[in-house]
């Protein structure tokens, strides 16, 4: 099985996905989630800690190595590109995001760029909406749906491997008038934003 198999993909994603919301990828966690029999699960732990993408101990679940943690989050990141894209062209979400399954596997860099591009420069066009604001301009409890997303390539591809995408609604946990990192929480993961980092998200308050 090659180090990029379709399957080896979805299993990292999978691990990461858990991870990034501060849960405990088990064997049984795993398994229902991916709607399988919990000895392929533990098949494919023993085959992935081989291939140095995950530690694994029997009975006390899993955590990603480097090289896994690499590996999870570009193709998580490739799916909620995939899924903003979807959306873009008036796929419903949860429609998008059963396509963006299918397709995450088959994105090269390349496309993950463009698609990126794309993005980027369909939503530049809502900076015109009168009711468009910097997410830091935002009270702690109040929430708004992510618009646009200016600055780079750098900036924009760490607040998408946050899930920070056109179309994903953010809340403010916590918001100091006197400076520092913002808390945001979106897709069920509350983390603190660089300040510098977070006035790049441009949302639609509700």
């Amino acid at each position: 099985m090659p180090d990029d198999s379709p399957e080896i993909e979805e299993y990292l994603e999978v691990v990461y996905r858990m991870q990034e919301r501060g849960e405990k990828a088990t064997t049984q966690e795993i398994a229902e989630e991916l709607g399988i029999s919990q000895p392929s699960v533990t098949q494919m732990f023993k085959k992935l800690a081989k291939s140095g993408f995950l530690e694994y101990v029997p009975r006390r679940g899993v955590s990603l190595t480097k090289k896994g943690e690499e590996t999870g989050r570009s193709v998580l990141r490739k799916h909620r590109l995939l899924e903003s894209f979807l959306m873009l062209l008036g796929i419903s979400k949860n429609k998008a995001h059963g396509e963006a399954c299918k397709l995450e596997h088959s994105v090269s860099d390349e496309v993950e760029e463009k698609l990126r591009r794309v993005i980027s420069s369909s939503a530049g066009g809502a900076l015109k909406r009168k009711n468009l604001k910097k997410i830091t301009l935002l009270k702690p409890g109040a929430k708004g749906k992510v618009i646009f997303i200016s600055g780079g390539k750098g900036a924009s591809q760490r607040l998408v491997d946050l899930g920070m995408t056109p179309g994903e609604t953010i809340r403010v946990d916590s918001n100091s008038s006197f400076g520092g990192p913002v808390r945001l929480c979106v897709r069920g993961c509350c983390i603190a934003v660089g300040r510098g980092l977070a006035e790049k998200i441009f949302v639609e308050a509700d």
